[in-house]
């Protein structure tokens, strides 16, 4: 464990504490404003039932009398109900017949428990990632601190290489960048954005993250319309994941650089995190999520409407130098408590599978913090397991 490094930028504090937690070397930074605006033989199967007129007699339940001696007694409450196996094993389809409702039974074509099935593996990455968990006091103060984490991370890469590649996310996220707006010390004529994922809708369409970035925030600074990465309207979900890797292929390797597996180096990439713990649109448990190759994936059955939409994948994100994940108010409350306390299987929260090249940050406010236990993360008995 490395001891953590606490440094609060360009944000008015009047307070701030530290704490580390093991593995990845973590700061939390507390920051107050002083100032706001705002089944086969046959078998048994066994259950607890209301209490029975007899009970089942010793050799009925199939028990030894040497062992009866001994054994515990059975309960009187338990019934016994033998199931026989299929003479010819598993139908092929099973269902279509008319359920006590009324309702028709789904037909089902299972071949058997694992059958047909393609595993998934999740793995948590390997690398180490310093990660800074900033609680603010209030939207306004979390959006200031969104900009200044942004600026910096801008100024830096067009110092070392005359670019400066974000990728956006939908959501509420986009008027997190509203502070942005006006700063004289970022040069938005260097920004090239992308889209961390995309509803496969019009670019006009309510649901398009595009458009919500446009009005919020897109609009409102000089970024060149050409150095915006946009989804191609009028394409399957396929074709239109095809078609973006290959935007993104188009920028030479001076503005997106790669890594020596040929994963596209993002400067900054900024997400949200949905109650289920997904970001981008990778999903718990889904195949996108479990992807190790690609840029672009394609989804076709989103569980959050619109079910089409184009996403990067998790490799994708883990090879950027930098991200943010923006997580406020009441309702995120609950799941940032479980990504950053409770270390779920992997794929269960896709939001712990994150862990870029340089830093990881999140940007919270005091409601969606609510639940941390930030003073216990160095109790080993508390946290045995810490996401960290």
């Amino acid at each position: 464990m490395h001891a953590a490094t606490v440094a609060i930028r360009g944000v008015p504090v009047s307070q701030a504490s530290a704490f580390s937690t093991r593995s990845r070397r973590v700061a939390v930074v507390v920051c107050v404003a002083k100032k706001s605006a705002q089944t086969g033989g046959d078998e048994s199967v066994v259950f607890t039932s209301p209490a029975l007129k007899a009970t089942p007699s010793l050799s009925e339940v199939g028990l030894e009398s040497k062992k009866a001696s001994t054994a515990k007694q059975p309960s009187q409450n338990i019934n016994i109900i033998p199931i026989g196996r299929w003479p010819d094993g598993i139908p092929p389809a099973m269902g279509g017949h008319f359920m006590p409702s009324g309702e028709l039974a789904p037909l089902s074509k299972s071949k058997g428990p694992g059958e047909d099935i393609a595993p998934l593996y999740f793995t948590y990455p390997g690398n180490e990632t310093d990660t800074d968990v900033i609680i603010h006091e209030n939207a306004f103060s979390a959006s200031n601190g969104l900009a200044d984490i942004v600026a910096e991370a801008s100024a830096k890469a067009i110092a070392q290489k005359g670019s400066f590649t974000i990728a956006l996310s939908g959501g509420s996220l986009v008027k997190s960048l509203s502070a942005l707006v006006g700063r004289d010390d970022v040069d938005f004529s260097k920004w090239f954005v992308l889209f961390s994922d995309e509803r496969v809708v019009s670019l006009t369409s309510p649901d398009s993250n595009y458009k919500a970035a446009a009005e919020e925030f897109l609009s409102k600074v000089p970024v060149p319309s050409s150095q915006i990465l946009k989804i191609k309207e009028g394409l399957t979900a396929e074709q239109a994941a095809e078609h973006y890797a290959g935007q993104m292929l188009d920028l030479n390797s001076t503005v997106l650089p790669r890594t020596d597996d040929s994963m596209p180096i993002l400067d900054m990439v900024l997400l949200g995190v949905g109650p289920d713990g997904h970001v981008a649109s990778l999903f718990p448990n889904s195949a996108a999520t479990a992807a190790t190759h690609g840029w672009v994936l394609p989804v076709t059955n989103s569980p959050k409407p619109p079910s089409e939409r184009i996403t990067l994948t998790m490799p994708v994100i883990n090879a950027a130098r930098n991200v943010v994940v923006c997580a406020l108010g009441e309702g995120k409350a609950e799941v940032v408590q479980r990504a950053l306390e409770v270390q779920s299987l992997p794929g269960a929260l896709p939001v712990q599978l994150v862990r870029p090249q340089d830093s990881m940050h999140w940007i919270l406010d005091k409601a969606s913090a609510a639940s941390l236990r930030v003073d216990a993360w160095e109790e080993k008995k508390k946290f045995p397991r810490n996401t960290f």
